[in-house]
């Protein structure tokens, strides 16, 4: 049975989503081992770290190549530049924004920092969605569990009717992950989709 904390972090002085779980994940010598992965919603203090992912090379490779309209993005090595003033901007854009859009990072309990983000938004009439694990923390199983509390967040806490997220067909190992999770393909493309519906029916067998 999957148990729901939510937590007070009295350092910031207000109520945090925080979904606590147990995990079996590998660590960094490759063993198993289990974990409380939960999902919290950054400051603006803390904003640096996603501003030091969308930089790393190694973090963002699976987003080079692409022809995309974005101001800072480098092609070749996928990464994304924003000044500090430009992260302001986007965080009074996409925190604290919930139901409707919501961004967290993702922790683990024997980490002393985020392993990674998650996220959706508003995309037409439905709600995209999106993941990134920290280079130095791939490898170790944390996406699946992340994409279950997102689904949570979503689903149980803002009512979120759906969650849909566009994956290559070539990231073999990415939609295995979100099919694991309760994703299915539907045909348009490289479309991934879970409904409220199919997560609520997938929670009863847990």
């Amino acid at each position: 049975m999957i148990k729901n904390n939510y937590t007070k972090d009295d350092n910031l002085n207000q109520t945090m989503n925080v979904i606590t779980n147990h995990f079996k994940l590998k660590d960094n010598q490759g063993g198993d081992k289990m974990a409380n992965i939960y999902l919290k919603v950054p400051t603006l203090k803390e904003i640096h770290y996603r501003q030091e992912w969308m930089k790393d090379p190694k973090t963002m490779n699976y987003n080079a190549g692409y022809d995309i309209d974005l101001k800072g993005y480098d092609k070749e090595t996928g990464t994304i530049s924003k000044t500090d003033e430009e992260m302001m901007d986007w965080y009074n854009k996409w925190v604290n924004k919930e139901p409707d859009r919501f961004y967290a990072y993702i922790y683990s309990e024997d980490e002393k920092e985020p392993i990674g983000e998650v996220y959706y938004y508003p995309d037409d009439d439905i709600h995209s969605m999106g993941i990134l694990i920290d280079d130095k923390f791939r490898g170790r199983g944390y996406s699946y569990p992340a994409l279950i509390e997102l689904q949570k967040v979503s689903f149980e806490k803002n009512n979120i009717n759906e969650l849909s997220d566009m994956i290559p067909l070539d990231r073999i190992g990415a939609i295995k992950t979100f099919k694991k999770a309760g994703f299915i393909h539907t045909g348009n493309g490289d479309q991934l989709l879970i409904t409220k519906n199919m997560y609520l029916e997938r929670k009863q067998k847990w």
